[in-house]
């Protein structure tokens, strides 16, 4: 057997530095099936969350049930939320023949699902307004039942007081201003915090939360990695990110498909978008250090110089949901079928399976700027 000599082993250098680690939930209602399969998967392969987790809407509730139960309850929890979103179209059917096959039947099966619950709304989650233009903002459902029953699958005191740090965003119905609440600078985090971040007009009422009449936090960054960017910290940053609405698509062959995808196009070039602008801060970046390496010694350590320079390499993992076929079409966020749930949440442990392989090889990652590294799963 080889053995090292103990000078190599004084030869070696510190140890490298761990990454800091963060998990970014997006919105996008019943798609969130798809989050909680990725998160699945991430447990699986790490042995427990991230230290932090960030969410806007539906992203918010998956980050709220991780962040606020013990390690041997966490995706058990998870699970039971998500058994509990099922909403079948014809229940009795389904339990004695099964879903139907893939196609046209599956797909009005689809639409069944999602039209019941646009209807008459989801009795674990949300319900229908008597009187939409009533309250404080009009819209079609409250969430009251959601704020009722998340308790059951939330210790909030444990949220608020645990190792997990958790953000969630929702947006100022007034200003247009995003608001963000985070367990690591004092915020305590409630129901009214996650019934908040997921009102999205109009289909929801804003919830008024300390003064603020707030509405969905992806009205303003469906996917809140910025926070992660922007955080200090020492050592290289590796944060995954779960995109709900696909940016890249088909051309729309009816009303509800151009629907459908206006909605991913919306919600789904914003994280596109604040990675082009982060691009653009690290070549800058890479440039002043290039400036700055041929100043004389010691004028680099002044401070607006050392600010711009302090940046640490960050690779973010992009994960994107698509749709299959016989979703259902601009209805495809109310479809809480078992079958498309199912589905969703697969799709979540598969894409999570890549992303988590393909960051254990930089070399294959798309190199955004210098420091800035992108790996885009389903996108």
């Amino acid at each position: 057997m080889d053995m090292q000599h103990p000078d190599h082993l004084t030869d070696a250098g510190p140890a490298p530095v761990q990454p800091r680690r963060a998990l970014v939930l997006s919105g996008g209602i019943a798609l969130g099936a798809f989050e909680a399969g990725a998160y699945a998967t991430w447990e699986a392969r790490e042995g427990g969350p991230p230290p932090w987790l960030l969410g806007a809407s539906v992203g918010a509730v998956n980050a709220a049930i991780i962040a606020g139960n013990p390690p041997e309850r966490r995706l058990a929890r998870l699970r039971a939320f998500w058994d509990s979103a099922v909403l079948e179209p014809a229940p009795l059917a389904t339990s004695l023949f099964g879903p139907p096959p893939a196609g046209v039947l599956r797909r009005g099966y689809n639409e069944a699902s999602a039209l019941q619950a646009m209807m008459l709304g989801h009795p674990g989650l949300f319900r229908r307004r008597l009187l939409p233009q009533a309250g404080p903002a009009a819209a079609i459902y409250d969430l009251d039942p959601l704020r009722e029953r998340i308790a059951d699958f939330v210790d909030f005191e444990l949220l608020n007081h645990g190792p997990i740090r958790l953000s969630v965003a929702a947006t100022d119905v007034e200003t247009g201003t995003r608001i963000v609440f985070d367990t690591a600078q004092g915020a305590r985090i409630g129901p009214e915090h996650l019934a908040a971040s997921c009102a999205l007009l109009p289909f929801f009422t804003p919830v008024e939360v300390e003064g603020r009449l707030l509405a969905d936090g992806g009205l303003s960054t469906n996917a809140p990695l910025d926070l992660v960017l922007d955080a200090p910290g020492a050592g290289p940053l590796h944060c995954v990110v779960v995109e709900l609405f696909a940016r890249s698509g088909s051309r729309p062959q009816s009303l509800s498909a151009a629907v459908a995808r206006a909605g991913d196009l919306a919600f789904g070039n914003q994280t596109r978008q604040a990675l082009e602008g982060r691009a653009r801060e690290y070549r800058l970046r890479a440039l002043v250090g290039r400036l700055a390496a041929q100043l004389p010694p010691g004028h680099e350590r002044e401070a607006e110089l050392a600010g711009l320079l302090a940046g640490a390499e960050a690779t973010i993992a992009l994960l994107g949901y698509h749709p299959s076929e016989d979703e259902a079409g601009a209805g495809k966020v109310f479809n809480f079928s078992r079958a498309t749930l199912a589905h969703r949440w697969e799709a979540g442990e598969r894409a999570m399976t890549e992303a988590l392989d393909r960051m254990a090889h930089p070399e294959q990652a798309e190199v955004l700027a210098p420091g800035l590294l992108l790996h885009a799963i389903g996108n």
